[in-house]
C-alpha cells in the first residue's frame, strides 16, 4: 500500500534525509542536505552565510536523529529504528510536539519548495519539487496528487502556506491513517 504508514516512513527516510542513497541515515546525508538545501533555497546560488547555517542546522538535525533513533549506537539509523523513533516522538502528536530540529527541518523544507518565495506552495512549486523524487510518464499524476492534498482555504490563498505544510507534514510523518496529507510529496509507489 502506497500510503500506508510504513510507506510513509519509508518515503521520508530514502528520498528526504537518505541522500547518498546507501539505506540508511549517517552525518553524511546531513552534510550533504546543507549543500542541496542551501542551493533550492537561494535557486542556485551558493552563498556562504547560509551553507554555513545549513551546516549547523543539519548537523542538529543528525545529532537530534541520531538521538532519538540510533538504538544500536552504530552511527547509522535504519528504517525500522527511524520508524519506531517517529512512533515515539511524532505519531499521535501535532506539529508543535515534534522534536525541535524535526521543525527546524520541516520550515526549511517549506522554504526550499516555496521557490518565489511568496510564502506559498502553488502548483507550478509543487511539480517542481515531486519531480525531483521520482520518475512520471504523466503530469497528471502530480497535478491530481496536488488537487487531492489542498483545500478550499488553500485554494484562496494560492497556494499551502508554511502553517498548512506544518500541519501537513507532521501528519504526513505523524498519523497511521490516511487523508490528503498522504500527497504532500507528490504520487507515492510502494518502497
Amino acid at each position: 500500500m502506497a500510503y500506508s504508514f510504513d510507506n510513509r516512513v519509508k518515503y521520508v527516510v530514502r528520498y528526504l534525509y537518505d541522500i547518498d542513497n546507501n539505506g540508511v541515515l549517517d552525518k553524511n546525508d546531513f552534510k550533504c542536505l546543507a549543500v542541496r538545501n542551501t542551493i533550492l533555497e537561494n535557486h542556485g546560488n551558493f552563498p556562504a552565510d547560509r551553507f554555513s547555517a545549513n551546516c549547523k542546522v543539519m548537523d542538529d538535525l543528525w545529532n537530534e536523529i541520531a538521538q532519538l533513533a540510533d538504538f544500536d549506537k552504530n552511527g547509522e539509523v535504519d528504517v525500522d529504528e527511524f520508524k519506531a523513533a517517529v512512533q515515539v516522538n511524532c505519531v499521535g502528536k501535532g506539529y508543535d510536539s515534534f522534536p525541535p530540529m524535526f521543525k527546524v527541518f520541516i520550515e526549511n523544507q517549506f522554504k526550499a519548495v516555496d521557490i518565489n518565495s511568496d510564502g506559498t506552495v502553488g502548483l507550478d512549486e509543487y511539480r517542481q519539487d515531486v519531480i525531483t523524487r521520482g520518475a512520471f510518464a504523466d503530469i497528471a499524476e502530480i497535478d491530481d496528487a496536488y488537487n487531492h492534498l489542498v483545500n478550499d482555504a488553500d485554494k484562496a490563498a494560492g497556494g499551502i502556506s508554511l502553517g498548512r505544510y506544518k500541519e501537513l507534514y507532521a501528519q504526513f510523518i505523524g498519523s497511521k491513517e490516511e487523508g490528503p496529507f498522504m500527497y504532500l510529496f507528490g504520487p507515492m509507489k510502494e518502497l
